[in-house]
């Protein structure tokens, strides 16, 4: 995983950073709870990477790849989407952008060489180059009621609704769905690191990607990780109800196991929201037990409540 020097030592002044086996881990100073949504807070999405895919060809190859449909993908509006093996199970999840002719796929670091590889496979024959973005490109999510109206302020527009993005002053701004607002906001360092001062001024207080995962468990957005990957079809992980498949634009890799699926109704596992207590935490990729130690189900992604002492799970149950 590539991680930016510059942007980790700015982060060092407003928290701790630490290594750990999935990559790094930001605590702030100041510990926030998802109790604090009606807030404006700071998320640096250190885990997180952009695949950039670009080329003469690169949006009919993505159009025979991925299971949203490359026509919805404009300079305005991005989409949620997945790329599958040829039996129809997901490798990888993402959301998808246009920017200057390139496509830009945003994803959890750790699934990115998952995807790479995946997608290097299909692109012998065509005219298209799959790569990691530039390192110093980075992104930090934007969250609470109060994210508008300080995005506005700093913008001078109105923030783009879910789903769009716009570009302002050399920062990509796009905006995710849930119930709480949310933006990914994305740049080079120095202009997201004055992008962040001037978000502290209207009293923004910075949060762990711990609570990122929170709002992404609470819209049932399932991010395909390593241990995760390649298990679960779109219809699994609720991926057609976030309108990320497209069931009218033709072939692409394991789209006649999918379009069998969704027609003939087959599939058993359901995406759900869990909480339990914290004896046993759970982590992307464990397996859930039931009360007499039969395989319930699989975790896709957690969020502790270290005040309430419970952890809430989107897991895939069998």
């Amino acid at each position: 995983m590539h991680f930016n020097p510059d942007f980790i030592k700015f982060l060092s002044n407003y928290g701790k950073i630490r290594l750990e086996e999935e990559g790094y881990c930001f605590e702030p100073s100041l510990i926030v709870q998802k109790e604090s949504s009606s807030t404006l807070q700071l998320c640096p999405l250190l885990n997180w990477a952009w695949l950039k895919i670009s080329g003469a060809d690169s949006k009919k190859f993505l159009q025979g790849q991925l299971t949203c449909d490359m026509e919805s993908v404009t300079a305005q509006r991005g989409h949620f989407a997945a790329h599958c093996n040829r039996q129809g199970q997901v490798i990888a999840t993402f959301y998808i952008y246009l920017r200057n002719e390139a496509y830009y796929l945003h994803l959890p670091s750790a699934s990115t060489p998952l995807l790479q590889k995946a997608l290097q496979q299909y692109a012998k024959f065509s005219k298209v180059n799959i790569e990691l973005a530039a390192p110093d490109l980075v992104s930090i999510g934007v969250i609470g009621i109060n994210s508008i109206k300080a995005l506005r302020h700093y913008f001078g527009v109105e923030p783009p609704v879910t789903n769009e993005q716009c570009l302002h002053e050399e920062v990509y701004l796009h905006r995710v769905p849930g119930e709480v607002e949310r933006f990914v906001c994305t740049a080079t360092v120095p202009t997201l690191t004055s992008l962040w001062q001037i978000l502290m001024t209207h009293q923004a207080t910075p949060c762990s990607d711990n609570l990122w995962h929170w709002y992404n468990i609470q819209a049932h957005l399932a991010h395909i990780r390593p241990k995760t990957s390649a298990l679960f079809t779109p219809h699994a992980i609720a991926l057609p109800e976030h309108h990320g498949v497209s069931f009218t634009k033709g072939c692409y890799t394991g789209q006649e196991i999918v379009a069998r699926m969704h027609y003939l109704g087959r599939g058993k596992r359901k995406l759900a929201l869990l909480t339990r207590n914290t004896d046993i935490p759970y982590r992307p990729g464990d397996v859930l037990l039931s009360e007499d130690h039969k395989a319930m189900g699989m975790v896709l992604d957690s969020y502790t409540d270290t005040t309430q002492k419970t952890q809430h799970l989107l897991a895939v149950l069998y």
